[in-house]
């Protein structure tokens, strides 16, 4: 992990707020550095899990408009937090309602206006413009994070879809801002990814959530549902390539061994993107067959098995967008207190702030924050979900 730590230090430094205009070549070069080197760790993933949630498996081989709210930036000055926080909340929970609509409607197959989600969006975006201290897409994760059993939880059907609609857009949004999307091109990839997967609406649950290996009946409904979602966002009116192309083609690989058969550039520039964030979110999050694997973990499954698969400047993208402790993980400090990420600083991601909640045994304390940029002598030494929580006071006792 040592390794690892130091190039992703040394590569931030170098970069500072640049990105040069990579070649695939060039991409796929640094993405070496950039790969963890070592396995100890490494979670073991299933060899037959559900093809929809990890979608390399499917190759031959194997209502009124809710009005959002007004996001403070830094140029507002903020009197209350919990204001702030109250406004996140009803904000991701009317995108949230929008989503359940939409996948509502192409469950039924009938067409429905995308533009009070558009426009839910367009909100957000215009705001993050003056978030240049990223407080903004800090507080809309962590408040993700925390809701994200409850997003599963919405609707016994649907409720997973939006649920990955909901990190999709996150994942989108910090990606396209790496690639230096201007605010159109970052709406139109990010409502691409919220909607990739809405043809999986018409695919039953149970062949959706199935644990076991799929019959071919089954794998030929999977394999439909990028078709069936193209159909249902032409029904709905929507003509931007952009969103089309990532409906129809993100189960297409860089290397040709998707569905159809395209590779490289053959691949639409929002299907590429799509694709390995699609990827990236499956591995880290719940799935009804294997636990999910922690960010580092997820990025060294993907480069060091599939990294052929996607385009190296996409993939690139997606490393340097995320973080080692994402915001709402916990961690564990080598003074062996354990708290939540609640804020990560930009130039400095292996020293976040942390809200601790527990001690070296597991017990329960005042909760503190604690920013490890002010703080040299406390580092982080282990990353866990919060599920992971109850094997550690298991192991302190």
């Amino acid at each position: 992990m040592t390794k690892y730590i130091d190039l992703l230090r040394a590569h931030l430094d170098q970069t500072k707020d640049s990105i040069p205009p990579y070649t695939p070549q060039e991409a796929d070069k640094e993405l070496t550095a950039l790969l963890p080197d070592e396995t100890s760790h490494t979670q073991k993933i299933p060899s037959t899990p559900s093809p929809y949630e990890d979608p390399l498996l499917i190759t031959e081989e194997s209502e009124e408009f809710i009005s959002p709210i007004s996001i403070p930036s830094k140029h507002i000055e903020i009197a209350n937090a919990d204001t702030q926080e109250k406004n996140n909340h009803d904000w991701l929970n009317s995108c949230i309602e929008h989503v359940l609509t939409l996948f509502k409607h192409a469950q039924q197959n009938t067409a429905h206006d995308i533009s009070p989600l558009s426009k839910c969006l367009n909100t957000l975006l215009s705001e993050l413009k003056h978030d240049e201290e990223h407080n903004i897409i800090d507080t809309l994760e962590l408040e993700i994070a925390q809701q994200s059993q409850q997003i599963r939880l919405i609707d016994e059907d649907l409720g997973s879809l939006v649920q990955k609609s909901i990190l999709m857009m996150l994942y989108a949004i910090k990606a396209g801002q790496r690639l230096k999307l201007d605010h159109d091109e970052l709406r139109a990839h990010t409502l691409a990814g919220m909607l990739h997967h809405i043809g999986m609406a018409q695919v039953p649950a149970e062949i959706r959530n199935k644990k076991e290996r799929l019959s071919k009946s089954e794998l030929t409904e999977i394999k439909q549902a990028p078709k069936n979602g193209y159909h249902f966002l032409e029904l709905c009116n929507i003509t931007d390539p952009c969103i089309l192309q990532a409906a129809s083609q993100s189960s297409e690989r860089y290397d040709g061994r998707g569905k159809s058969g395209l590779s490289g550039s053959e691949i639409a520039w929002s299907a590429r993107l799509i694709s390995v964030l699609s990827m990236f979110e499956a591995l880290i999050h719940y799935r009804p067959y294997r636990a999910r694997l922690l960010p580092r973990d997820a990025i060294r499954e993907i480069v060091k098995h599939h990294k052929k698969s996607f385009d190296p400047v996409m993939l690139k993208a997606l490393i340097e967008s995320i973080s080692l402790y994402p915001i709402g993980t916990y961690v564990q400090l080598n003074s062996g207190e354990i708290g939540m990420v609640t804020r990560i600083h930009p130039r400095l991601p292996l020293r976040p702030i942390v809200n601790i909640e527990m001690d070296i045994q597991g017990s329960e304390v005042p909760p503190r924050q604690v920013d490890l940029k002010a703080q040299p002598n406390l580092t982080v030494e282990k990353c866990m979900y919060k599920e992971n929580l109850i094997d550690l006071k298991e192991t302190a006792a």
